[in-house]
């Protein structure tokens, strides 16, 4: 399934805790989403992480917990 950007980050900043997204591109991805962050500072909330364990296919969108 193929999102809008602002989609995935608003899906991310309506839950608890984040969102993990499955890319073939995760760094690619998230350059991406750093600029569409810019777009609404609601989204100022929300991290961009390549993920640990799945690097090459997993980018983590997390809510920080101080700004809840």
């Amino acid at each position: 399934m193929n999102l809008p950007l602002i989609e995935i980050l608003y899906r991310a900043l309506n839950s608890p805790l984040g969102v993990v997204v499955e890319t073939n591109e995760p760094e690619k991805l998230r350059q991406k989403l750093y600029a569409e962050r810019k777009t609404d500072p609601d989204l100022g909330v929300l991290s961009f992480i390549i993920s640990p364990t799945s690097p090459q296919s997993e980018l983590w969108i997390i809510r920080n917990a101080d700004n809840d």
